[in-house]
């Protein structure tokens, strides 16, 4: 890797931009004439062994020993190389954007480059493209990350995914699987004849579940609207309107926590069918995913969590109370008063006390039963007072006509029969809304409008709605739903390089977000020492950031400025403390420094909150190393 300072690269690739304009030859043409993707030659040699193509890519690497050059242009499909020889590439034509040999000196790696010429085999049988004409498609005046190297600092990988896709195009193939199991979602629905609606994303009024939503305004309309939390209510509105079997795949927005399998902004497959009930969908979604594993990924089994899960078997059926019942020896069916259940809860090492035996029961199954369902379970029959949009079982009105799916101990889709009796459903809002709770997250605003579509009447009707990043995160065997989002939100930056390279004095400072929480080491220690900060949960979730300053020294080491994000303290949000001492000697450069450092944050913090039975996860430190500009 060049040691030249990213400034000076970038200003020299400027140049050699402005030199191709003195020639007549513009660095970034608006047309390209590829013939040929790299892996049909590839994968077919003999097909077009002496034909004429024209492939183009981004170029990889290039390197010239006297009249021949060898570079490799990579497209979508794959990497083929150019055996570039001086007496057959033809001469610099500016008015048709051809370089000659000796310009050839003006491209760059990660420049988009077009070559046509005849597929061959060099003498060490690489097949290749020996090139008549080569032409800059796009000049690169950033250099890309050490091929061998990659990028490996993981907020680096987040923010910039496209460059860890370009030297690692293996890491496409998770983006790709995801792109053929939406297909075959599609196409499982469609020939179920279902019909495939766009819903608004931009609400009126949010409904559908209870969650926070992101709010905004409509100029034109002089209100507030609300980016959607559900398409429920409005695939219900299909169902009133005479279509029988309705589906959104749509963009979903919950103004909540960011954690392994949580995101603000996700996807999921919501479908309605009328005249079926929530049995009807337990089999549409075993049915669903048995097709997605065979049709998109070619196999039933698949590593999940650590855990091989076989989609081709039958999935298990059980109630809730059944469930709960099985792993602690206690009916929650059988309590009479909410004391006893909450007693219950007690015995169980559970004392968060809860406002009904149906909350009790669930607040139990949550604790106890769901790290354990392993294997694809849908679990069924929750208690009413939790389901408010769900129809009453006719064997037991307590429970509900409603199912969840767990997979590998993972929560993967919420569904149930339809309350259909407009006036049950509206009492049952009103007595849930609470004006005063509008700013929490349980908070479910009554909607009228569809109260009124409702009372036009609708046949009874189920759906259900997978979560797709979490779809994801199962067939491709990612834990951390950031792994399946190519672009996952983060704040922005703009680091102190491009602040010196767009010319901007000052940066802008840091704005927290308002629910942030920011405390020095000291305060934190303390507080939790004083028992006034106390974990949320047993996991807590600690992310390291620094910045070392490789050309800035402080006593002989590289200058380091840190602070930590910390989750599980208070509920969506992330405490931010800084403060956290740098060792004189940390150098933060190679993986085994980071692994140290990492281990020094965890026992600290495990330190400091030893007497709790809460424990550090630290992930891996998002180091950023910079060298000064000069």
């Amino acid at each position: 890797m060049s040691n030249i300072p990213l400034k000076d690269i970038r200003d020299i690739r400027l140049g050699k931009a402005e030199a191709l304009r003195t020639m007549g030859i513009n660095p970034y043409p608006s047309k390209a004439s590829r013939t040929h993707y790299a892996k049909i030659i590839l994968d077919d040699y003999n097909a077009h062994e002496g034909q004429t193509v024209t492939v183009s890519g981004r170029l990889m690497s290039i390197r010239t020993h006297g009249a021949l050059t060898f570079g490799h242009v990579q497209d979508q499909t794959g990497r083929i190389q150019l055996y570039i020889r001086r007496e057959v590439l033809n001469a610099t034509d500016a008015q048709k954007g051809y370089l000659g040999y000796p310009d050839l000196n003006l491209l760059d790696i990660g420049d988009f480059v077009e070559a046509t010429g005849v597929v061959t085999k060099t003498q060490r049988g690489e097949i290749s493209v020996q090139p008549t004409t080569i032409r800059l498609l796009g000049k690169s005046i950033r250099p890309l990350p050490d091929k061998w190297a990659g990028l490996k600092d993981r907020e680096a990988i987040l923010r910039r995914r496209y460059l860890d896709t370009i030297i690692q195009p293996t890491h496409k193939e998770t983006f790709e699987s995801i792109s053929r199991m939406l297909y075959a979602t599609r196409t499982f629905l469609n020939e179920r004849g279902y019909v495939e609606f766009i819903t608004p994303i931009l609400q009126p009024q949010y409904g559908g579940g209870t969650a926070k939503p992101f709010v905004t305004y409509a100029n034109a309309l002089g209100g507030e609207m609300y980016l959607a939390i559900s398409h429920e209510l409005y695939l219900k509105r299909l169902i009133a309107a005479g279509y029988d079997k309705v589906y959104t795949i749509g963009r979903y927005f919950r103004n909540e926590g960011i954690d392994r399998s949580h995101h603000p902004e996700f996807s999921m497959i919501e479908t309605m069918a009328a005249y079926a009930n929530y049995e009807y969908n337990m089999d549409l979604i075993e049915d669903m995913f048995r097709y997605v594993a065979q049709s998109a990924f070619g196999k039933t089994e698949f590593a999940v969590r650590g855990h091989t899960i076989d989609f081709g078997k039958p999935w298990k059926r059980i109630s809730m109370n059944e469930a709960v019942l099985s792993a602690t020896k206690h009916d929650f069916g059988k309590c009479s008063s909410v004391d006893q259940a909450n007693s219950i809860l007690a015995s169980l090492k559970i004392h968060e006390l809860q406002p009904s035996i149906g909350s009790a029961l669930a607040k139990a199954f949550e604790a106890i039963v769901e790290p354990t369902l392993i294997e694809p379970t849908l679990l069924y029959g929750h208690p009413m007072d939790i389901s408010p949009l769900a129809k009453p079982m006719d064997s037991d009105p307590r429970f509900a006509e409603r199912f969840e799916i767990f997979i590998a101990g993972m929560e993967c889709g919420d569904n149930w029969s339809e309350q259909n009796d407009p006036i049950t459903l509206l009492n049952r809002w009103a007595a849930d809304f609470h004006a005063q709770d509008k700013n929490e997250d349980e908070f479910h605003p009554l909607d009228y409008d569809f109260i009124e579509a409702l009372e036009y009447g609708i046949p009874p009707t189920s759906g259900i709605g997978p979560g797709l990043e979490r779809m994801a995160m199962i067939f491709t065997g990612n834990e951390n739903i950031d792994e399946v989002i190519f672009f996952p939100m983060m704040r922005p930056t703009l680091s102190e390089i491009n602040a010196a390279i767009y010319g901007i004095d000052e940066l802008p400072s840091h704005q927290l977000n308002k629910d942030d929480v920011f405390l020095t080491l000291e305060e934190f220690n303390a507080l939790v020492k004083e028992n006034r900060l106390r974990p949320e949960n047993p996991n807590i979730s600690i992310y390291p950031f620094a910045r070392v300053w490789k050309n800035s020294l402080l006593n002989g080491a590289p200058k380091v400025s840190m602070y930590l994000e910390i989750e599980g303290f208070i509920r969506n949000k992330r405490l931010r403390v800084t403060g956290f001492p740098i060792g004189e000697n940390d150098r933060l450069t190679n993986s085994e420094e980071r692994h140290q450092f990492k281990n020094r944050i965890e026992n600290v913090l495990n330190q400091a909150l030893s007497g709790s039975s809460a424990k550090c996860d630290v992930h891996v430190a998002a180091i950023v190393v910079l060298d000064a500009i000069k």
